[in-house]
């Protein structure tokens, strides 16, 4: 039995290796923190259109990813898996709705799922539904809304015209106005491919225009009415700077950085990549052609331009790779596949083996042990490796790209769930507060660092020192009091300061990260105890 006909058989096993030890490391001390804290705040406080991170609104993305995290910690708890289940769902649907789409526009279903398999496999898709971030759900709607594109050149049925654009909107729900960029841009290349001639149910546009203004802009519009200043915050602030001031936002990086690491990120199926664009450049796919142009080059384009860059903010472009690979696999010789799925079995046996020596425990500097399951999972990944057999090559090199979701996502759940202080999980630090009992009726402060993940660790206010740190400037100025300088002290203001030294002289626990300096060692007099874990220590 070939791959392609057990492909909806991967669905229940992906759910399962994914689902694995989900929640055994702590959230992490970056955007998923944030996210995660801003629902649990959100879930607590009941107040589902204002925002709020440690005490003070946050209003730089939209609340769409907030009220979907805070609906898995209502089911799940307050804590990691609750903040990262519906990631792993998304993701099972977007290797779906590849499938639909490829199938839709080519009508042919090896295609279709060879396309699907390639995308499951990415590095980079992995890596945004193993830790909480916007794009992953964001990946998912513009999906979602290109398969309704797609259908409705197909049908010519206003209905599906209208679930693109409210997909549309729910991306600018999710994201902003720059997650409408790839449904956009898709309008013109499915024409083309589908042939479609002249324009039915044209009047529907504009219906269709203003539904995605009233999904995707409603709380824009609902803030803007609250204070006029929100105009230049969402304007100045969230889009140009962005943009054009990454160096501020600390995402500064040169043209060259998705050329330089996006192949990296969408190994093994890059092999495809060079001698698909050949077979591109020489018009033998002239229907994939337009994908290549609009879901790959020219958003990687705009994307390579702004000075803001994350790797996830290309996230979006990896299904379109996936379809250029998953068609090209098909077209092309089998013969051509012996080469590639040597060099694939080579990576992945290279892989294996790095774990192995980590297993051993011979890498110095990382202590790891691997329990049961992580041998068991390492076990069986190499003996699939040496010992699964399609008599397609090209089939066998496409399954090959199962085994990053099904074995080496598992296997690093457990290696994290041992390193949280390495990944920035302050997990470890919460736990050394709870287990003796410091976080009960004692305030923790935070020398100069926004520590999210602490917070939501505790499920507890902290009081921030700002001293110099970026992540304690924060937007205050749509505050309606001036409660929130009680969790956030600027040292440097003399007055709170003096309210600083009551705090310490209170019953408390002190985090840092770095050396306190000595203009304000007083600080350190209250604490007579310390225990160090990783980079912070923590007073008491």
């Amino acid at each position: 039995m070939t791959i392609t006909k057990r492909f909806f058989w991967i669905f229940p096993i992906l759910l399962f290796a994914l689902l694995w030890q989900l929640g055994a490391w702590g959230v992490t001390d970056t955007s998923e923190a944030r996210y995660a804290e801003i629902s649990r705040e959100m879930l607590t406080t009941g107040n589902w259109l204002m925002p709020d991170l440690l005490g003070i609104f946050h209003f730089d993305k939209p609340l769409l990813v907030y009220w979907l995290t805070s609906l898995g910690l209502e089911i799940f708890g307050i804590n990691a898996f609750g903040a990262r289940f519906f990631l792993q769902i998304a993701y099972l649907i977007q290797i779906y709705l590849v499938y639909r789409i490829v199938l839709e526009l080519f009508c042919n279903r090896q295609k279709a799922i060879f396309s699907a398999l390639i995308y499951a496999g990415f590095p980079i898709v992995l890596i945004s539904i193993r830790a909480l971030t916007i794009d992953a759900y964001l990946n998912t709607l513009e999906l979602a809304s290109v398969l309704f594109l797609t259908l409705y050149f197909k049908q010519r049925k206003a209905g599906m015209f209208y679930f693109y654009f409210l997909f549309l909107g729910l991306c600018v729900f999710a994201k902003g106005p720059v997650g409408m960029i790839l449904p956009v841009l898709m309008i013109y290349p499915i024409r083309k491919l589908l042939q479609v001639q002249g324009f039915k149910n044209g009047w529907h546009v504009g219906l269709g225009i203003v539904l995605t203004l009233i999904i995707g802009g409603w709380w824009f519009v609902y803030l803007l009415m609250k204070s006029p200043d929100f105009y230049n915050f969402l304007i100045g602030e969230q889009l140009v700077n962005r943009m054009m001031k990454a160096k501020e936002l600390k995402r500064s990086e040169p043209f060259w950085y998705y050329l330089a690491y996006l192949p990296a990120a969408l190994i093994p199926s890059v092999f495809l990549i060079p001698q698909a664009i050949r077979q591109n450049i020489r018009g033998k796919a002239n229907g994939i052609n337009l994908l290549t142009l609009f879901g790959v080059l020219i958003p990687l384009l705009f994307f390579s331009t702004s000075s803001s860059k994350l790797l996830l903010y290309v996230l979006p472009l990896t299904p379109f790779v996936a379809m250029i690979c998953g068609y090209f696999a098909d077209e092309a010789r089998e013969e051509l596949f012996g080469t590639w799925l040597i060099i694939s079995k080579a990576f992945f046996a290279l892989l294996f083996t790095v774990l192995l020596i980590l297993y051993l425990g011979f890498i110095p500097g990382f202590s790891y042990q691997p329990t049961i399951m992580a041998w068991i999972f390492w076990g069986i990944g190499v003996i699939v490796l040496f010992f699964m057999k399609e008599k397609d090559k090209k089939q066998h090199f496409i399954a090959l790209s199962l085994m990053f979701p099904v074995f080496i996502a598992p296997i690093s759940a457990e290696i994290m769930s041992q390193s949280e202080l390495v990944i920035n999980s302050t997990a470890p630090v919460a736990r050394f507060i709870k287990d003796n009992k410091l976080d009960q009726n004692r305030k923790v402060i935070v020398w100069n660092y926004r520590l999210s993940s602490l917070s939501y660790e505790l499920q507890k206010d902290l009081y921030s020192v700002k001293w110099e740190h970026y992540s304690l400037f924060r937007h205050t100025e749509f505050q309606n009091n001036n409660d929130w300088k009680k969790n956030l002290i600027d040292v440097k203001n003399s007055q709170e300061a003096v309210y600083l030294r009551t705090l310490v002289d209170s019953p408390s626990v002190l985090v840092t990260k770095d050396e306190i300096p000595r203009d304000y060692s007083w600080i350190m007099a209250p604490y007579h105890h310390s225990k160090n874990l990783g980079k912070w220590t923590v007073y008491y």
